[in-house]
């Protein structure tokens, strides 16, 4: 299999067409179900996580604060596999989940985690995000909790703490 060569994270956004091209090419090797999607991903990830952080946080965080660079994010995160998601998530987003969720920005980052993770990181992001579900949508994002709860209902066993989040926000002390 041809090696994927790096490219700069600059690169995969100047143009403006070559951010929306790689959209477009990671949606159509999904659905041809190439091998090559993952690797691609995988790659795509690796060039957006090449930036030094700001302030120790994660290259990857900082991108989802980006408007372009959270578009390709989101877009590989569509892709993904439950393994890289996991991943993913734990070495990037867990301990932020509170700060991605308020964000203008980064919260379509996590609505698009939500839509696909596995049953464990959907039990995480419940847990740590639950308790401040009410910031989110104080900030007008509601998205977060709608993408909650239909991971919750892709994954019956979390229903129950769903909702019991859900009624406890605008009811909290």
């Amino acid at each position: 299999s041809p090696e994927i060569p790096p490219i700069s994270p600059p690169a995969l956004l100047t143009p403006a067409c070559a951010s929306l091209s790689l959209q477009g090419a990671l949606s159509a090797l999904h659905r041809s179900q190439s091998p090559s999607c993952a690797r691609f991903c995988h790659a795509l990830i690796g060039c957006l996580a090449q930036d030094s952080p700001a302030h120790g946080q994660s290259p990857l965080l900082m991108s989802l604060q980006d408007p372009a660079r959270s578009r390709l994010l989101e877009a590989a995160m569509t892709v993904l596999d439950p393994p890289g998601l996991r991943e993913l998530f734990r070495d990037h987003l867990r301990g932020h989940l509170r700060g991605v969720a308020s964000h203008r920005v980064a919260n379509h980052g996590l609505q698009r985690l939500l839509d696909h993770a596995p049953e464990d990181v959907v039990r995480e992001v419940l847990s740590e995000l639950g308790p401040a579900l009410e910031e989110p949508l104080a900030r007008g994002h509601p998205g977060v909790l709608i993408a909650l709860l239909g991971a919750a209902r892709r994954h019956p066993s979390l229903q129950g703490e769903a909702l019991r989040c859900l009624f406890q926000v605008g009811h909290a002390p």
